[in-house]
């Protein structure tokens, strides 16, 4: 088999094991990407020599290294939340398509290859690279297109003059939106499955020992008060949506929880295109 393609497969089983390390990795963000990115080092320079690669451990020191440069890229433009959003299963094609790319270019550098294919390995690879980097705002869009569909819940979304969407983020199935005022008040949405009533949320979120109180502002309305602010809980379609204000005004939010609206993927999406 010809060696470039030995170290494609190489790189194919490395991005495998870092979608596992992804998903069923250490809860700590940075711990799991650094594990990730440096613990299937070995595992690379193992295989290389398996398979009987020129220079093996140089193919996966390049690879890696490509791997890496990619990752950080990526984590650099996209958050790791919006891209795990895909799924084990796309994660996993991704990253083994990122590993193979990876060790080909490894592979173009360090093998005794013809100019021609060296220069084509090289080349292919640094292209789908660039392309990556540069289109994270289409990431972004499709991880969250992937995570709205798993969720399998209504999106909505308050009206808020004067407001603007600055954050999104989906945990499935939770969804949660950010909101941000040119005065700096902030307004947290959080769009949940429907698993209890607005009232049991409010006294399920009751604190005793910082004097938190629910009230009753209307049916499936419902108001939980303390001393730097309020938090409104009610019911929209088959979901329970708790409005967070800690600088805006009680009056504000039970406005917003009354004008709830459904939201659609290029309104979710505005956040990512406007990221500096």
């Amino acid at each position: 088999m010809n060696a470039l393609i030995r170290a494609a497969l190489v790189g194919a089983v490395v991005g495998l094991a870092q979608a596992v390390i992804a998903f069923h990795g250490p809860e700590d963000a940075a711990g799991n990407l650094l594990l990730m990115l440096f613990a299937t080092l070995p595992a690379g320079m193992l295989l290389s020599w398996y398979a009987m690669l020129r220079n093996w451990w140089l193919v996966a020191l390049l690879g890696q290294f490509a791997l890496i440069a990619l990752y950080v890229g990526l984590t650099m433009t996209a958050p790791v939340s919006d891209l795990l959003a895909f799924g084990a299963w796309r994660v996993g094609l991704i990253s083994m398509a990122a590993g193979a790319c990876g060790y080909a270019l490894g592979g173009g550098m360090a093998l005794p290859l013809a100019t021609p294919v060296r220069l084509s390995a090289v080349g292919v690879a640094a292209s789908v690279f660039l392309a990556a980097w540069s289109n994270h705002d289409v990431t972004v869009l499709a991880a969250q297109a992937q995570a709205m569909a798993a969720r399998n819940a209504t999106n909505v979304a308050p009206d808020l003059p004067g407001f603007r969407l600055t954050e999104v983020e989906i945990r499935h199935p939770d969804l949660s939106l950010t909101y941000k005022r040119a005065d700096a008040a902030t307004l947290v949405v959080d769009v949940l499955p429907e698993t209890m009533s607005p009232e049991h949320a409010c006294d399920d979120a009751v604190d005793l020992q910082e004097d938190m109180t629910c009230v009753e502002a209307a049916p499936d309305l419902w108001i939980l008060r303390y001393d730097y602010g309020s938090t409104v809980f009610t019911a929209h379609g088959n979901t329970l949506v708790r409005l967070d204000g800690g600088n805006v005004p009680e009056k504000q939010l039970l406005a917003a929880a009354r004008a709830l609206r459904p939201i659609g993927l290029w309104e979710l999406a505005a956040p990512a295109y406007e990221r500096p």
